[in-house]
């Protein structure tokens, strides 16, 4: 327990959230035992006392149900930004199985062949003799593919890669500059620049008949389609009270996995690989009307100085929840954080504790994105039906998150050892799929296939796990900026993960499966040694950090620790 001395010099013992402070000796005065509801009229809070006043003092059905309304609907753009990530998957698609032979020289090759008839339509047969698409053979589909219309075919794969990669170069950039954004000019309107530009450059590729053109409109893509994706979560997050927090988590990951979901609807329904743009840009366009009508972060508005504004959202929200309203004689126990740029840089430098957070966070977003990227773009490279693959491989993520997996893994080992328990999942799964690799089950599938959808629950655990550690243990003053270079370094991940895809085509595919056990393995390791933040407040500044960090509740001022 921690003790404190007020200004009345009265001993008081640190309260549980909601409970009363407990006097020991000194001033007997009755005034003194206070409850937070009584300080909520004339007494002070802190921001995290704010949020669980006006939002999580309700704890009936109809208010949570209210929350969790609210929350989704902020958060309908997770939905669309996986489904523009995974969207080359399907409208770049070349199944090498699908074709015909049209001129002398295929036939030739077909009636030489000595091997079983139905392995000669296949990549080697193409790529190993130069035949030339609607000269020597014909594609047989239905469905349009650029990668069908410009030839990227056998040596020219790697342009295909690059439109899957160059994606999450533009998302990287985005976020930089998203960093900076959310906490200069708002985490709404910044939120509202990134889908104006992710929707503009979707509808734009209807018109694109142009490798090069599409490549630039890829890095547009990703520009603004993640400084939307991170916002949301981020300005969701910061109107979530404490007890509410995992929860809330796993609602973003269902709506991230549903986003999958989504974009398997919208392939499977369109021939033409230019309409899936088109739908998907409008999709987009939609989720500007969530955004709107959310109010801006009041967390934000107090950093910056600006209280009359938080206090008008507060109030607001009261109404919404049904909670009692904060009087205006309440006073607001904030620190006014309003650095720029540089002077947040220089903090990391000051508080070590958040730089060593920091730095094993953006390892752990790395890791989780490379290898969940690398095994969607890879189930092509597998031999299994990209169609069912994708659909069970986000069925997987989905089941980890409504199955309660993820939620029972944070909620009995804590924020930090769910990160490690899900990537040393990762990892077991993909090293037991090495000997399992080509023994074959049923249909398409074989065990490999199998196990690897099996790491896609724990991949789906591990994202839930790194973006909720993130959030809390990111202060109010930095979150924009740490949580968008998380983001940013999963982009690195996700750049790399793609290109992984072609090993497959010089190496065996079991080295490849290897790689993505050690890099699992190396992110648990890692993240052993990390913070905390089970069961702790998430800290405005560096210096609540510091102190959650040091085992102590944060104090309120005038409050002196014994």
């Amino acid at each position: 327990q921690h003790y404190y001395i007020t200004n009345n010099l009265s001993y008081k013992m640190a309260p549980r959230q909601g409970e009363p402070y407990t006097t020991l000796e000194g001033d007997d005065d009755a005034a003194v035992i206070e409850t937070s509801e009584e300080k909520g009229d004339s007494g002070s809070l802190t921001v995290e006392e704010m949020v669980n006043t006006t939002i999580g003092a309700n704890s009936s059905k109809a208010s949570v149900w209210i929350f969790i309304s609210l929350y989704l609907l902020g958060q309908l753009a997770r939905v669309a930004g996986p489904a523009l990530a995974l969207i080359p998957i399907f409208t770049g698609f070349l199944n090498y199985e699908d074709w015909e032979c049209t001129s002398g020289k295929c036939v030739e090759l077909m009636n030489n062949f000595t091997g079983e008839p139905e392995t000669f339509f296949s990549r080697a047969t193409i790529c190993d003799n130069s035949l030339e698409p609607n000269k020597d053979f014909n594609w047989n589909t239905e469905r349009t593919s650029y990668a069908i219309e410009w030839g990227l075919i056998c040596s020219d794969e790697n342009k295909d890669s690059n439109i899957k990669s160059f994606f999450f170069l533009g998302a990287f950039m985005g976020l930089l500059t998203g960093g900076a954004l959310f906490d200069r000019i708002g985490r709404k309107t910044t939120c509202l620049v990134g889908i104006g530009v992710t929707s503009v450059s979707c509808l734009a590729v209807f018109f694109v008949n142009s490798y090069e053109i599409m490549l630039i409109l890829r890095v547009v893509h990703g520009f603004g389609a993640f400084i939307v994706v991170e916002g949301v979560d981020l300005l969701a997050v910061e109107f979530t009270p404490s007890d509410l927090r995992n929860l809330s988590q796993i609602l973003s990951n269902c709506l991230w996995s549903l986003g999958s979901f989504l974009i398997i609807g919208i392939s499977y329904s369109m021939r033409d690989w230019h309409h899936i743009y088109l739908v998907l840009g409008l999709v987009f366009a939609v989720t500007a009307v969530a955004v709107f009508i959310y109010p801006e972060s009041p967390r934000f508005h107090l950093v910056k100085g600006r209280e009359k504004e938080a206090r008008v959202t507060f109030k607001k929200l009261s109404k919404i929840f049904n909670t009692k309203e904060i009087s205006d004689d309440t006073k607001l126990t904030y620190q006014d954080y309003d650095k720029n740029i540089l002077g947040q840089i220089k903090d990391f430098i000051k508080y070590p504790v958040m730089l060593k957070n920091t730095a094993i966070l953006l390892v752990c977003w790395a890791a989780i994105s490379c290898v969940y990227y690398g095994l969607n773009f890879s189930w092509g490279k597998l031999g299994a039906d990209i169609y069912s693959s994708i659909l069970f491989a986000s069925l997987g993520g989905l089941v980890s998150d409504v199955s309660g997996m993820n939620y029972f893994i944070i909620h009995f080992f804590g924020r930090k050892k769910a990160v490690v328990i899900c990537f040393a999942g990762i990892a077991a799964l993909f090293f037991i799929s090495i000997p399992s690799y080509g023994v074959h089950l049923a249909g398409g599938w074989n065990l490999d296939h199998v196990v690897c959808l099996l790491a896609s629950l724990f991949i789906g655990g591990g994202w839930g796990s790194v973006i909720l550690l993130t959030k809390e243990l990111s202060p109010t003053s930095h979150r924009g900026m740490i949580f968008c270079m998380g983001s940013a370094s999963a982009r690195v991940g996700a750049f790399i993960g793609p290109k992984m895809t072609l090993l497959y085509n010089t190496i065996d595919a079991r080295i490849v499966l290897a790689i993505f056990g050690g890099i699992a393995s190396f992110a648990a390791f890692l993240a052993y040694f990390n913070s905390d933040s089970t069961n702790k407040p998430i800290p405005s500044t560096p210096e609540d950090l510091v102190r959650s960090d040091s085992g102590h509740r944060k104090l309120s001022e005038g409050d002196i620790e014994l």
